[in-house]
């Protein structure tokens, strides 16, 4: 009972903290909040250090039938609903839980530019191991410039299109980063011989 009102004051200070944020903020919260403490009670439960009072001596009967039988998966269960409800709270990701909004997908966000360098990097510095900072150069140039042209949501749906079309729109738009590269890949490998 304690815990259910200190949680109400917690929530209720930190809508009044910021009240002009859009609902959806608050998922990830509510999920973290409702996984954590009924992952507790499961825990405190499964593993016998709470025992509640029952109105019934058949529902003691029921419920200590249910954890032998059950208690195991109770423990593991309790244990990952413990987990992600502090990933949540900690680690909250508003956008995980969002269905839909045209405004918001249009926009591009740091997250945006940091998980599309490392995916750009990561797929270039496979093939060039030879020049790892060049790589770099280019592919933050490559993601500034789709960042520039296309919104979010046209760089979303144009990754759904098949590879040819892909590179009849992307390449365009990043042919000045690529003709840069290569310019300085030869310049260094001139300079190596």
């Amino acid at each position: 009972m304690a815990i259910a009102i200190l949680l109400g004051v917690l929530i209720a200070a930190y809508l009044l903290y910021k009240p002009y944020t859009p609902f959806i903020n608050y998922y990830p919260y509510i999920n973290g909040s409702v996984s954590l403490f009924a992952g507790l009670y499961f825990f405190l439960l499964s593993f016998g250090i709470y025992k509640p009072k029952y109105k019934t001596a058949e529902q003691a009967v029921k419920v200590d039938d249910l954890l032998k039988k059950w208690g195991g998966l109770w423990k593991l269960c309790s244990i990952v609903m413990i987990l992600f409800g502090a990933y949540n709270l900690i680690w909250h990701d508003p956008d995980m839980y969002r269905i839909s909004s045209t405004v918001e997908n249009n926009k591009w966000t740091g997250k945006d530019r940091t998980k599309l360098l490392k995916i750009y990097i990561t797929s270039l510095g496979s093939k060039d191991k030879k020049h790892p900072q060049l790589t770099v150069d280019y592919c933050t140039c490559s993601v500034d410039m789709i960042m520039k042209r296309l919104t979010r949501q046209q760089y979303i749906d144009d990754l759904a299109l098949p590879k040819d079309e892909q590179n009849n729109i992307f390449g365009p738009i990043v042919k000045d980063c690529a003709a840069v590269y290569r310019r300085r890949v030869d310049s260094v490998e001139k300079i190596q011989k």
